[in-house]
């Protein structure tokens, strides 16, 4: 990226990152960091945040990209009949919504579970892929109004519409 140009600072903020930032009771890049970019007490580790932390990540290291996916996945993944990325490793929330995340549906965060779509396309992880696009179809499927198709939330989830998108191409070019 860049023909290298940014390199060193990029491997200092790694570097910096993998040192200072990495939560000890997850092993992931930790959510909220002070002014002083230490972590603020008792603030948690999301999975909105850890999963666009993980496509950000496939753009400058991909080594750290794919050991910080797989934690993700061992910690917020949620299988079952309508699987998705977890907002919360620890705790239960069936419904509510986060400050930042959104919404939270049965314990799954929609914007988290898009931004995984990133890192699972990156790393070639077609079955999560796969079922992270099977839960997208049954949230927001389209529908056919008169001769043009319709994204059914279109008009109300612009935003994560366009980050599936965004997510749905991710190809690794490092």
């Amino acid at each position: 990226m860049n023909n290298g140009k940014y390199r060193s600072t990029v491997q200092k903020w790694v570097d910096k990152a993998q040192s200072d930032w990495i939560d000890k009771e997850t092993g992931l890049l930790v959510s909220f960091l002070d002014d002083y970019g230490s972590q603020y007490e008792g603030a948690p580790v999301k999975g909105s945040y850890s999963a666009l932390n993980c496509y950000y990540l496939s753009l400058i290291d991909e080594s750290l990209a794919k050991s910080q996916y797989e934690q993700l996945k061992s910690l917020f993944w949620k299988d079952g009949i309508i699987p998705g990325l977890k907002e919360y490793w620890d705790r239960t929330c069936y419904i509510g919504m986060d400050i930042d995340a959104g919404p939270i549906l049965l314990q799954l965060s929609p914007s988290g579970t898009a931004f995984m779509t990133g890192a699972a396309t990156c790393f070639n992880d077609d079955l999560t892929r796969t079922k992270i696009l099977r839960t997208a179809e049954i949230a927001g499927h389209t529908i056919k109004l008169g001769k043009k198709r319709h994204y059914l939330l279109a008009n109300i989830a612009l935003v994560g519409e366009s980050i599936m998108l965004a997510m749905r191409t991710n190809s690794n070019t490092l």
